[in-house]
């Protein structure tokens, strides 16, 4: 061997030496990156579940899996660059993630509830009507957003002093750690079957599309929560799969569930009636599911054949031909009814109809609760949800064919309906969905309705606009979508600064017992007060109170107020599920006495309680709400999908059940068997009224059974099609404003004609 041979075989065995040496001080450095980025990640995420409450348990401590997979996503993110830039890079990959745990941590708590990622089109909105009452809030999580910006803060400080030397890693390093961060991704989702597959699950939420946010970030974090989700709605991933299977079970088959509460004991003056199946006989669903080429819809059609419908009971047609009055009050609870301060609403809620057992099923998000009350079916709140302004199935069902919204039920019967709110026709897209439930004739703020406050409106202004517009019919259906009830309750709302000195009036001595805050509810309760007590003098004044059925139930419970104010207006520690315990108010003087019902029920059970005391004919297949009279299986479920029924109380969150009967009279699969039934039950309910909206199945099914002419059929899908461009456009234009006001060229008046950016109107309004 040469010289020069000798020389390059050196040179190799150099570079190949170098290479190593490299690799294995790239790898070392690495591992700083990887256990600083997955140490924060603890952290923050610790720091976020101390904010949510809860506390650790088994149950929530599965995000611990996916850890070291987004740890190593950071690690592969930084060291690319020189140490002078990745000293500063590095702590501000942190600092952006800190961000987004801040963001949560705000948004929790003024919302109760997580961001989620299909809320992001939704942002804009928040700041412009919400950003006003940002200040307290953040003031308030000011703590926390401390401990989440600490590892920020550290790494910086080591970086600076260079304790951190954050030297750059070989680009196959990278590779590799991209590599190993997905399969480990991939064990980690794996490694939740540890846990168990079954409903409610850290595995079913992790991997079903029908998960809702909360949900899945108290199983599996938040962080991997918005990656899922974000990998859903952006990239499609999973949205191959379709939604929830539809389960045909029924509790009827359970022994445990026999003996269901009854109400059959004759109101009727002849003391009798028929009882039938509440269904249209035009729906031969096993023929329909036969004769369609739509492999989807044949399910669908299939599922509804399998529901037992309702039947009609001894409650049928006691109040047939009476007007409706349909309320759905910001942020209306139970424990917000004071005898003193609103005796119209505490009169109101101990006669007539009363529901003991009623629960709120929303804990925010106006428009979730306002289409289940409106429309007895679920709204779509998991990650397959659409994005932007119109997020939530109450937007969406604007371009979708809805034959059985309450205004079209009269529409039929040649009653003209109405529908008002004390706030922008706009916000939520609500002049298209109200007039697609068949409200014919709406009226908002600006649009047929002035008010002397923007935010929040006088709900007793609403009143006193409104009723003159439908009194003196000879019947008539109202709908109201109120807003006094609004937070922050604080001196920044006008209608507190209007209302707490009558509340403190009214309470007299007991106004010690309450807080600021506490107060300031109540304010906005007295609001709505002023509202139904003038509703009620002019109905009373025109003798109509006897045959008008007034519904009033709130929207969500008030996730502004705090622990501290809940408590002091329950006058105990008000539990989480207690917060959903509600009152739905169903008051009219028309009854020889009042009705108590003992039967545990929620927002979806109105619409087809209303119909059956109205004697209309419906088909109870195709509402997931169940009339709370007849002799069906009944439940109140709750945000989680937690359920609570006469036989027992299912916690989601940490799988626990407390039975309220005797355990020892059944056996553990018997138990087991109820507990699975009644989550294949509403999840198979949540998942038809997804489709319901997705599928446009209601247009389908009418067109299939011969209840629409091709023409209808037609005609209908062109004004789906015009609805669609009108939101699209309105979207663009919105956004275009965005970027205008931004540039300060836009006037506030056109804004304001937009409902954007109200906080200016209301910072005169201070």
């Amino acid at each position: 061997m040469d010289g020069k041979e000798k020389l390059e075989l050196n040179n190799d065995s150099s570079k190949k030496k170098g290479f190593f040496e490299k690799l294995k001080k790239g790898f070392f450095q690495l591992l700083i990156y990887f256990g600083i980025s997955m140490v924060s990640i603890i952290i923050w995420e610790l720091i976020l579940r101390l904010q949510m409450g809860g506390g650790l348990n088994k149950e929530n401590l599965f995000f611990l899996f996916f850890v070291p997979s987004e740890a190593l996503v950071i690690t592969a993110l930084n060291g690319f660059v020189p140490k002078k830039i990745s000293r500063f890079l590095f702590p501000f990959t942190l600092l952006l993630i800190s961000v987004y745990y801040g963001i949560q941590v705000v948004y929790f708590r003024i919302f109760g509830s997580l961001f989620s990622v299909s809320m992001l089109g939704m942002g804009k909105d928040a700041v412009e009507n919400f950003g006003w009452a940002l200040r307290e809030p953040i003031i308030h999580s000011l703590g926390f957003l401390f401990l989440l910006l600490c590892p920020f803060a550290i790494v910086l400080t080591l970086c600076l002093i260079k304790k951190i030397k954050c030297d750059p890693y070989p680009i196959l390093l990278h590779v590799l750690t991209f590599i190993l961060a997905i399969l480990l991704w991939i064990a980690g989702a794996e490694g939740l079957r540890i846990g168990g597959t079954g409903r409610q699950s850290a595995y079913d939420a992790f991997h079903s599309n029908m998960s809702d946010t909360d949900s899945t970030a108290s199983k599996v974090g938040a962080m991997t929560t918005s990656i899922v989700e974000a990998g859903s709605y952006y990239l499609g991933i999973g949205k191959n799969k379709k939604e929830t299977e539809l389960t045909k079970v029924s509790l009827m088959d359970f022994e445990l569930s026999s003996n269901y509460d009854n109400y059959e004991e004759g109101l009727k003056e002849n003391g009798s009636f028929i009882k039938e199946p509440q269904i249209y006989e035009e729906f031969d669903f096993e023929t329909l599911s036969k004769n369609t080429e739509d492999e989807e819809l044949a399910k669908i059609y299939d599922y509804f054949a399998g529901r037992i419908p309702s039947c009609t009971n001894s409650y049928t047609g006691i109040m047939e031909d009476y007007n409706v009055i349909f309320i759905c009050a910001e942020g209306f609870w139970k424990y917000g009814i004071n005898e003193k301060v609103t005796p119209t609403l505490y009169k109101m809620s101990n006669e007539g109809i009363v529901l003991n057992n009623y629960y709120n099923s929303f804990r925010n998000t106006t428009v979730n609760g306002e289409f289940a009350f409106s429309t007895g079916l679920w709204p779509d709140v998991s990650r397959m949800a659409d994005s932007g302004v119109d997020i939530g199935s109450m937007p969406q069902s604007s371009t979708r064919f809805m034959p059985i919204g309450l205004g079209r039920i009269f529409e039929k019967e040649g009653v003209n309906s109405y529908a008002f709110h004390n706030y922008y026709g706009d916000y939520y897209r609500r002049r298209f969905s109200w007039k697609n439930l068949g409200y014919e004739n709406i009226y908002f703020m600006d649009e047929g309705m002035t008010f002397s406050t923007r935010w929040p409106a006088s709900d007793y202004e609403l009143m006193q606009q409104s009723v003159d517009r439908y009194i003196d019919e000879e019947r008539f259906f109202a709908y109201y979508m109120t807003f006094s009830g609004h937070g922050p309750y604080n001196s920044k709302n006008c209608i507190y600064r209007k209302n707490i000195d009558e509340v403190k009036a009214r309470l007299g001595a007991d106004a010690d017992d309450y807080s600021s805050e506490a107060l300031g509810y109540l304010a906005g309760s007295l609001e709505l007060e002023y509202g139904m007590e003038y509703l009620c003098d002019r109905l009373d004044e025109k003798g109509l109170l006897d045959n008008t059925l007034i519904v009033l139930t709130g929207d969500h419970y008030p996730y502004y107020l705090s622990e501290k104010g809940r408590n002091e207006l329950a006058g105990f520690e008000v539990s989480e599920t207690e917060l959903y315990h509600s009152t739905c108010i169903m008051y009219t003087q028309g009854l020889k006495e009042d009705i108590e019902c003992d039967t545990y029920c929620c927002n979806v059970d109105i619409v087809p309680t209303v119909l059956n005391l109205l004697g209309v004919k419906y088909d109870s297949r195709l509402i997931m709400g169940t009339d709370i009279f007849s002799d069906s299986f009944h439940k109140a479920v709750l945000y989680n999908k937690s359920f609570i029924t006469d036989k027992a109380f299912f916690d989601s969150q940490t799988g626990r059940v407390e039975w309220k009967i005797d355990t020892k009279l059944y056996n553990e699969k018997e138990l087991k068997a109820y507990v699975d039934g009644v989550n294949e039950i509403i999840e198979s309910e949540y998942s038809a009224s997804v489709n319901i909206i997705n599928r446009n199945v209601y247009l389908k099914l009418w067109k299939d059974a011969d209840l629409l002419s091709e023409e209808e059929y037609v005609r209908e899908e062109e004004r789906e099609k015009t609805v669609k461009e009108a939101m699209s456009h309105m979207n663009d234009k919105e956004n275009e404003a965005i970027g205008e006001k931004i540039l300060g060229t836009v006037p506030e008046d056109t804004l304001s004609a937009w409902g954007l950016f109200k906080q200016d109107e209301t910072e005169k309004d201070r």
